[in-house]
């Protein structure tokens, strides 16, 4: 992949040119429709947090939900018969979870029945939720 700079599109962006990107607090996944009670309970009733009112709407629209959290970020969710499945979900990307009490919300995750999820050089606790998406549970900075 080529990166290109001010003034020349296939040169690499210079350190301190001014160019500046961010990462934004919203994230769109995608989930099969056989998990779609599971993930919206695991987010509404285990994680706690909020479904919010989507642009979804007709009967040829997406069928999309979404999630508000603490800080501002949300979460929506496209279900459709080709995303990934528990198993190839957990090559895609994973998320953090940042909570007062992690040792809490692991206790939570557990006994719900989530799978931990081990990565082979860190000792950080991840899990996948229904559909496999892996998220890392971390304590608020």
């Amino acid at each position: 992949m080529r990166v290109g700079g001010p003034g020349n599109p296939q040169a690499p962006a210079e350190p301190g040119t001014g160019v500046k990107v961010d990462l934004t607090s919203r994230v769109h996944m995608y989930a099969r429709p056989t998990v779609r009670d599971e993930l919206i309970r695991f987010f509404t009733e285990i994680l706690g947090v909020p479904m919010i009112p989507t642009a979804d709407s007709g009967p040829n629209a997406p069928s999309v939900v979404a999630f508000s959290f603490g800080n501002g970020a949300s979460l929506s969710v496209e279900f459709t018969e080709p995303a990934l499945g528990d198993d190839d979900a957990r090559r895609g990307a994973w998320l953090e979870l940042a909570v007062d009490d992690p040792k809490e919300m692991m206790a939570r995750v557990l006994g719900a029945g989530l799978r931990r999820v081990n990565h082979p050089t860190t000792r950080y606790f991840y899990f996948a939720a229904p559909g496999g998406q892996v998220f890392r549970i971390v304590g608020r900075r």
